[in-house]
């Protein structure tokens, strides 16, 4: 028999944590860059939109991982890993593909991909594993 997975839940419960300092920071930070730098048309709106809606896909994703972890049922944990993807390729635009990267920008998002990375691989793990006590 299958066990939740006690790294797991720490690295979504740290996670989500990490996910209030960092949406935070990233506010503040694209409020500053959008005042003092010289974005092109269409630029700032989008890269401020990206982290909204990362807004609304990140919750639901640590939700379906730690539901998944603690009910042992692998639908929900191969959900989160498909809404990681989202949250994988916003942490990658802001590290490599926004007009203008900060520092601050580069650290936080960093940190996050490795978050990110982590609960993901964690998840897949945990959802082979609950696959395949259930055969």
């Amino acid at each position: 028999m299958t066990a939740p997975s006690l790294s797991l839940e720490i690295f979504l419960y740290f996670g989500k944590l990490w996910d209030i300092v960092f949406w935070v920071l990233s506010f503040l930070v694209m409020c500053w860059k959008g005042y003092n730098l010289p974005y092109p048309d269409g630029a700032y709106e989008t890269e401020f939109a990206l982290l909204f809606i990362y807004l609304l896909i990140e919750p639901p994703r640590l939700f379906l991982g730690s539901k998944g972890n603690k009910t042992l049922t692998s639908g929900p944990l191969y959900a989160s890993i498909v809404l990681a993807a989202y949250a994988l390729f916003m942490h990658i635009y802001y590290v490599a593909g926004q007009t203008f990267i900060t520092r601050c920008d580069y650290a936080i998002n960093v940190i996050s991909i490795v978050f990110v990375s982590a609960q993901s691989l964690l998840a897949l793990t945990q959802a082979v594993e609950v696959s395949r006590t259930l055969r």
